[in-house]
């Protein structure tokens, strides 16, 4: 198979895996909201969406309007919840295609019961609690009186109340803390006469190390991907890694000992180097900061990043790899042979989260999306292609 410039592929069935073990751990103690925004954390939302339909989940989560209305466009029909907040201008095509928005205001509320009434429909909502996120929500003092006011409105209907951990992986006790506000919260609801149907909290971390906060539902995102920042549920719950990012050499030249490489000479070859040149460059998710720090896997070894990371380019280090060859593969994150590099490790070296080393993979990069034969009533691949993408959405058999 010929091999792109430079491809991202996504391995749907690891993604089914992820799911089943998320699934065997919840014993069916819990829905499953499988998040989905910012294009699935990089990985291709309309692909990624239309499979995890097919796999079973109950709730799609998005971060805003225009990802909600590209699920709807391509025929998801499940409920699909927009976690953070909303303008005015969007409302009309929420209440339009049953989209369920999350509110975080009396004021937001009632334009959204407006335009319900407008178009005769009454909307599923839910509700934000802010236990420690300081981000979207309503502080828990003032709870009680948002959850008044909206059950208030007659176009709505309170379908779920949840909250945002921030700290999950890492500090315990800060974690069951939000926790337990958030239980008095509830419980400060239901004394008033409100029962809300889905209480949710869990994420991730929240749902693997925490099992108590799985409550009705849990929002799963970077454990559905295999993706694990702190290191600290994966292993256990054999989650696999669902994306790899590979590229090619597109050059190979000899340069003599003291020769620079790279804009400002920030590599000097402290030896005759031969140096192989890859299309791949900050503009695609390689970051700068890979600069003189980065490695890739090349027939099953790695080398080193050498001179600083360019727009299109990166330079690499193949003295002591002999046999490598125009067109060959590279590995920038997964795996060839012995080796691997996660999109984790790419994150420890520039010092950020692995879903910012996944989100920032450029339009330039071609989305092969890898699957078995799945037969559902889930829209085949061409109506996700109809759906405009930054770059082709592409399906192969894990056969092919």
């Amino acid at each position: 198979m010929k091999k792109p410039r430079i491809w991202a592929e996504i391995n749907l069935e690891d993604l089914r895996h992820n799911l089943q073990a998320i699934k065997r751990h919840l014993a069916g103690r819990a829905k499953v909201m499988a998040v989905v925004k910012a294009d699935a954390y990089g990985h291709g939302s309309v692909p990624v969406s239309i499979a995890l339909w097919e796999f079973g989940v109950d709730m799609f989560g998005v971060g805003d309007s225009s990802e909600a209305l590209e699920l709807r466009g391509v025929g998801i029909n499940t409920p699909i919840v927009i976690l953070g907040g909303i303008v005015d201008e969007e409302i009309e095509r929420v209440v339009k295609a049953d989209i369920t928005p999350t509110l975080h205001s009396v004021q937001v509320g009632q334009l959204v019961n407006a335009e319900a009434r407008r178009q005769g429909k009454v909307l599923n909502v839910h509700v934000m609690i802010d236990t420690g996120m300081g981000r979207l929500g309503t502080s828990p003092r003032h709870a009680l009186e948002l959850i008044e006011a909206l059950s208030k409105l007659e176009n709505l209907r309170l379908e779920g109340i949840c909250s945002h951990f921030s700290s999950s992986p890492f500090d315990r006790d800060f974690t069951r803390n939000q926790f337990a506000e958030f239980q008095q919260v509830v419980a400060a609801a239901e004394t008033a006469g409100y029962r809300i149907p889905i209480r949710h909290m869990a994420n991730s971390a929240g749902c693997l190390l925490y099992e108590e906060t799985a409550l009705d539902m849990v929002r799963i995102g970077g454990a559905l991907l295999g993706m694990d920042p702190a290191g600290v549920y994966a292993e256990q719950f054999g989650l696999r890694p669902i994306l790899s990012f590979r590229s090619q050499i597109v050059f190979l030249k000899w340069i003599p000992k003291g020769s620079p490489v790279g804009y400002d000479r920030t590599f000097i070859a402290p030896r005759d180097t031969r140096v192989a040149t890859t299309p791949v460059g900050y503009h695609d998710g390689y970051s700068y900061l890979l600069s003189n720090r980065g490695s890739v896997i090349i027939r099953g070894r790695r080398v080193p990043v050498i001179g600083g990371v360019t727009m299109d380019y990166t330079m690499l280090d193949v003295t002591d790899l002999p046999e490598v060859a125009v067109g060959d593969e590279i590995v920038l994150i997964g795996s060839q042979g012995n080796e691997t590099i996660s999109a984790v490790d790419v994150a420890q070296v520039i010092g950020t989260n692995p879903y910012e080393v996944t989100c920032l993979l450029g339009k330039r990069v071609r989305r092969i999306h890898i699957r078995n034969a799945l037969h559902s009533s889930a829209p085949p691949a061409q109506d996700a292609e109809s759906v405009p993408q930054a770059a082709p959405i592409q399906y192969r058999s894990a056969d092919a």
